[in-house]
């Protein structure tokens, strides 16, 4: 134990001296304020210090959380890689905005918020993994680093106006050096900016592993890693076609739901996700160097989360709570350091950023501002929302789910048509935060899923236009 923690300080000492920046939120917010969206890919809310998880090392992004306002009910409103950022870039439902499945392409008249931010004078700049067909100009940003989708951490193809390299460095650290050089050119104007900057960690890598160093794998001990007391979940309270899902076959493909193989999972996904957090210290130890931090907000969340054996599944997709958790939290000009239980979602970013940098939230947009909860005044915030489970990937059946912040219903379809349920779930997160006992037939909670049966209803009304 001692060897270990010893290793354990000697690998953070330089992070920990990178990591105490000091954070300025004394200085008031002027008209125009800058932007930065950090985005990591399939990473679960619990996989952050900052949030609870005492056996992730992560401090660069625990001194950012600390001084920022942390949402506790974060959710996408799909998991799954190209229309969680097609949520974000539109504030718009997949149904609507047209990407509910991997390369999707944006509808024809669908707008993102880059190309909004441009028309306000905003220098729009991406940075890192993207994953949809339209290139990052075509979307409304004026400067551009990219790798495309999923793939080997080194020796990535990266596109750099219009000419392709394959660096040896690690694909992160490239895009964050990118990253850097950006801010540097822009405190030589007075142009505000936005950058949207997304990793590829902690996803996996072309070879489906996580390619952790050596040296950050053995900051971690197996034995002391948690394993999900769901693993062995039969699964007879959920629906049938869930044994045959690449959830469950995946999982088996890796000795899931033994313990020492969810563990060994669990130590590899830990280690990228603190090389990961290492980068992006990098990433925010510039911004505040150069003098950024008084007038720029920081977003920070994944694209979905991840499920590390719970139930006997791995990866996303799925409505249960690893999959549609996120980490998010923000930092900026008057914000304290404070924590919400407010539900908020990946298709809030887009309007949030519009109303932060004063202009006009499009009606078409489906997301809610966050502006108004960024002090800690009580203020009137939506009750629940509805998880589109549309994409089937991986052979998942069509679903809609209603989560409220503590009962999750889910109606999984027959089709795609959405005309007859299969299969009713209802869960109180209160009383069973791992999602076994399904209330859906229980009597006494018939009203309860009666009103969410109306929530869909009028979603698909709505928004499904079906």
């Amino acid at each position: 134990m001692i060897n270990k923690t010893l290793s354990k300080i000697l690998y953070l000492f330089p992070m920990l001296v990178l990591t105490c920046w000091p954070i300025d939120v004394t200085m008031g917010q002027v008209s125009s304020p800058n932007f930065i969206v950090i985005l990591t890919d399939d990473q679960r809310m619990d996989a952050l210090g900052a949030n609870g998880n005492d056996f992730i090392i992560t401090p660069s992004l625990d001194k950012l959380a600390k001084a920022s306002l942390v949402f506790t009910q974060a959710n996408v409103v799909f998991s799954l890689c190209s229309p969680s950022r097609a949520a974000i870039l539109t504030g718009r439902y997949g149904s609507a905005n047209g990407v509910l499945k991997l390369d999707s392409r944006l509808g024809e008249h669908e707008k993102s918020l880059a190309q909004y931010l441009q028309e306000a004078g905003y220098l729009t700049a991406f940075s890192g993994k993207w994953h949809l067909p339209q290139s990052p100009n075509e979307l409304g940003f004026d400067q551009s680093v990219y790798f495309k989708g999923n793939g080997a951490y080194y020796r990535r193809a990266i596109y750099e106006e219009g000419h392709i390299s394959r660096p040896a460095q690690h694909c992160d650290e490239y895009c964050v050096d990118w990253s850097m050089r950006f801010l540097e050119k822009t405190v030589e104007n007075d142009q505000p900016f936005f950058l949207f900057h997304c990793t590829q960690l902690p996803h996996m890598d072309g070879n489906l592993v996580w390619n952790a160093q050596l040296s950050t794998l053995s900051l971690y001990d197996n034995k002391d890693l948690p394993v999900t007391a769901t693993r062995k979940e039969d699964l007879s309270s959920k629906p049938p076609y869930l044994k045959q899902v690449r959830n469950y076959t995946k999982a088996k493909d890796y000795g899931y739901p033994d313990a020492e193989a969810i563990q060994k999972h669990t130590k590899q996904y830990y280690a990228v996700i603190t090389e990961m957090d290492a980068a992006l210290g990098r990433l925010i130890e510039k911004t505040e160097k150069l003098g950024l931090m008084h007038n720029t907000y920081i977003i920070f969340m994944s694209d979905n989360g991840w499920m590390l054996g719970e139930h006997g599944f791995t990866s996303k997709v799925l409505p249960y709570r690893p999959s549609t958790s996120i980490p998010f939290f923000i930092h900026g000009p008057d914000i304290t350091a404070f924590k919400r239980e407010e539900l908020v979602l990946n298709i809030d970013v887009a309007p949030t950023i519009l109303d932060l940098a004063g202009g006009r939230i499009p009606e078409e947009m489906h997301g809610n501002s966050i502006k108004p909860l960024l002090s800690q005044e009580k203020v009137p915030w939506r009750n629940e929302f509805v998880y589109e489970g549309l994409g089937i990937y991986g052979g998942a059946a069509p679903n809609l789910t209603v989560f409220d912040g503590r009962f999750r219903y889910i109606q999984t379809y027959s089709d795609s048509s959405l005309s007859q349920v299969d299969f009713i779930e209802l869960y109180d997160n209160k009383k069973d935060i791992k999602e076994q006992e399904n209330l859906a037939n229980d009597i006494k909670c018939q009203d309860i899923v009666d009103n969410f049966k109306e929530t869909i209803r009028l979603h698909q009304q709505e928004i499904l236009k079906k």
